[in-house]
């Protein structure tokens, strides 16, 4: 088993940067370049959150996500939350600023390797789309667009933003018992994951978008709703499927084209 996934990440892992990990203040980060960069043109970045108690090189070695970021031409950036943990607002790890830390691997990144600074996106799951959530909220200029999946705010939720309008779509499971749509406390109670279409509300409040959506599609197995005719710059689109806790390729795929195309 542990020679077949070799071989099935072999062609991302040929493709992968110098620096293994790379290390920058408050921490590392893991990259995986797209296979056929001729070393030169700039390059759309996906920076992607591994969930709780998980690493970069789980993201980076993964053929369902690094095949993803490869085939569309993407460098595909991991970082290593703090003890597996990220420090959103409501985190029970809160050791580490990690605003501040993606902004430190981002600058990082744009040292090392030509970006296009026009297609700058953040994505995560579970609790790393958690984070993705705060930074879209809190600290997302330099990024622009956010495709999170499975984890949203948690208590206490944001009374506003201070980003300014985003592009952001969000895929969750309709039946996510880790992190139910409804929300649920964790730890006895004294953390709670917030609801996720409560806070899906904060993101159409900062966009001015309209309460129904100007358009809904099935794309395989997930159900998307748009909001593209909003009062902003911002666009919105949230995606549900009927199953669990997951993230499978093609609905990755699918987001990644939808924000390097500025929510198109």
């Amino acid at each position: 088993m542990r020679r077949l996934l070799l071989l099935l990440v072999l062609p991302w892992l040929a493709a992968a940067a110098p620096c293994e990990p790379c290390s920058v203040p408050g921490g590392t980060y893991h990259v995986a370049l797209p296979p056929h960069w001729d070393g030169q043109a700039k390059l759309p970045l996906l920076l992607f959150l591994h969930g709780y108690r998980g690493k970069g090189t789980d993201i980076t070695t993964d053929p369902n996500i690094a095949g993803v970021t490869g085939e569309q031409g993407v460098l595909l950036a991991a970082p290593d939350g703090e003890a597996g943990s990220w420090g959103h607002v409501g985190s029970p790890h809160r050791g580490r600023d990690d605003l501040a830390f993606l902004h430190t691997v981002l600058a990082d990144i744009g040292r090392r390797w030509p970006i296009d600074r026009h297609a700058v996106i953040a994505g995560g799951f579970s609790q790393g789309a958690s984070m993705v959530w705060d930074l879209a909220c809190y600290d997302a200029p330099e990024f622009t667009a956010f495709i999170p999946f499975s984890g949203g705010f948690w208590q206490p939720m944001p009374p506003a933003c201070t980003s300014g309008p985003v592009i952001l779509r969000h895929t969750h499971g309709l039946h996510d018992s880790m992190v139910p749509m409804a929300g649920r406390a964790i730890l006895g109670g004294a953390f709670r994951q917030a609801d996720i279409l409560q806070g899906f509300t904060r993101w159409q409040a900062e966009d001015r978008c309209p309460a129904a959506p100007d358009r809904t599609a099935t794309e395989g197995a997930l159900t998307c709703r748009f909001w593209s005719d909003c009062g902003s710059s911002g666009r919105l689109a949230l995606c549900t499927h009927d199953g669990d806790h997951s993230m499978i390729r093609p609905w990755l795929a699918a987001s990644l084209r939808w924000a390097l195309a500025g929510g198109q």
